[in-house]
């Protein structure tokens, strides 16, 4: 039988308190765990100095767990530090002391270690200790400490950690460290800041002298964003920037702030010491948007030649014609294509109506199914027996299309060349293309029925 807590409740409510002492005594006799919490309990009420003794001999024994010299499972970890974080928790509640912030500090400094070792992530642990985290922010609040002392004990837990301890430093605690404390707390970062904001190598630091510098930079980016000083604000987050997304934060934060240019340069200069189309689309937008359409170029040249496709040709030409520049661009994206992209290039012959250009680069380098069913349509009038037999070449290739997941219909393709042939001098060519096509594979099944639907008496065509 398992009953609720309602029903538990309404059971306990129903003895004596007389009889629920000898019961929880009785409980507490067979249980060690319980036994434990009932001496911690019992004794914050009659003795805050022997609740803190009982506090610290069990951190002595939980940092004991480290000499073990095993790898301990998640389980083993939890039951002790749980234990701790409902005492600190009771001394908070019932016991008071000073020196409970120290008591935290000890434990999230163990369990750090503990998540260290582990051979995985441990969700449990770091859940374990976001709690300590939290119930730390409380005890400092209670006994606020020296403002200089708690922003060195703050740097001390967060620069030295695995995982991430205290990850409100410094902005929740801003108000406790004061003036005098974040003042301490950016000094402790200022040799972090000089290696970061003037790039001096790190790459021959010790593994751990390499995880000490991560952790302060991340602390010096989390300073960054509670400065009132935005010089400094913006020298720190695009000193510590290392994606372009890092970098696009930086510019919203000095738009937001009514410095338009000054996003631009900062944008500018990180797209100088490492190219991203992501910045590139950014600045060309920026230069646009400013009509400064020459200085756009560069950037929609390079996000054309970085990705090549008809809306960033459509993009650049766009600018380049703003600028008068045009035919270099064209030229340049031709001769770029042409080697590099070539079915792209067949798209944009077609789009400047180079039809035997783009046909003979067609055949030579193939081309999408729809540019064939372009060159069709436009030699429809000029030339209907070459446009029907594009347009069969049309229907292989997207025969072939649907082999491989595609979605182009070859039965519109056939439709498209029996108006052409229909009544015309062209109709032997159609049907010899369409036996021809009929012999050489096998059909969907709706081939034929789509076929008839559209008027082509296949039936009669294939007799």
């Amino acid at each position: 039988m398992k009953l609720t807590k309602k029903e538990l409740r309404q059971f306990l409510l129903t003895h004596s308190r007389e009889q629920l002492v000898e019961w929880l005594l009785g409980v507490a006799k067979d249980s060690s765990d319980f036994k434990q919490r009932l001496d911690f309990y019992a004794g914050t009420h009659l003795s805050v100095e022997a609740a803190s003794s009982a506090i610290a001999d069990s951190i002595d024994q939980f940092n004991a767990l480290f000499s073990q010299g095993r790898t301990l499972k998640v389980i083993e970890i939890v039951k002790p530090a749980q234990f701790l974080l409902e005492s600190l928790r009771a001394c908070l509640d019932f016991g008071p002391t000073k020196e409970v912030p120290g008591f935290i500090e000890k434990m999230m400094v163990s369990l750090d270690q503990l998540i260290g070792q582990q051979p995985k992530p441990a969700n449990r642990l770091e859940e374990l200790q976001r709690e300590f985290s939290t119930l730390h922010l409380r005890a400092v609040k209670l006994f606020p400490p020296d403002p200089a002392a708690l922003a060195e004990s703050l740097f001390q837990l967060r620069s030295n950690a695995t995982a991430n301890i205290a990850p409100e430093a410094p902005g929740s605690y801003a108000e406790l460290l004061g003036q005098v404390g974040l003042a301490r707390y950016r000094e402790l970062l200022e040799p972090t800041y000089q290696v970061v904001v003037h790039s001096h190598p790190v790459d021959r630091r010790s593994r751990r002298e390499l995880k000490l510098f991560a952790n302060r930079r991340v602390m010096l980016y989390e300073w960054a964003t509670i400065s009132e000083d935005v010089e400094e604000q913006v020298a720190i987050l695009l000193a510590v920037a290392r994606q372009p997304e890092e970098v696009l934060i930086i510019a919203g934060f000095l738009d937001a702030r009514l410095r338009p240019m000054d996003a631009l340069q900062v944008v500018q200069k990180a797209f100088e010491k490492s190219h991203s189309p992501k910045l590139a689309s950014f600045l060309a937008h920026r230069y646009e948007a400013q009509t400064q359409f020459a200085e756009a170029l560069p950037y929609r040249w390079y996000l054309f030649e970085n990705a090549p496709s008809k809306d960033a040709f459509s993009s650049l030409m766009q600018a380049a014609g703003q600028s008068r520049q045009t035919t270099f661009y064209r030229d340049r994206a031709m001769a770029l294509t042409a080697e590099k992209a070539k079915t792209l290039h067949v798209e944009l012959l077609l789009r400047e109506a180079r039809l035997g250009e783009a046909l003979n680069h067609a055949r030579q380098n193939g081309a999408a199914i729809s540019s064939w069913a372009k060159l069709a349509e436009l030699h429809a009038i000029k030339d209907p027996r070459l446009a029907i037999e594009l347009y069969f070449d049309c229907v292989e290739f997207a025969l072939n299309e649907r082999k491989e997941g595609y979605a182009s219909k070859p039965d519109a393709y056939v439709s498209d060349a029996w108006h052409l042939a229909v009544d015309t001098a062209t109709f032997q060519a159609f049907n010899a293309r369409l036996r021809a096509l009929f012999a050489k594979q096998k059909l969907p099944e709706t081939f034929t029925a789509k076929l008839v639907e559209a008027g082509i008496p296949v039936v009669k065509l294939l007799q």
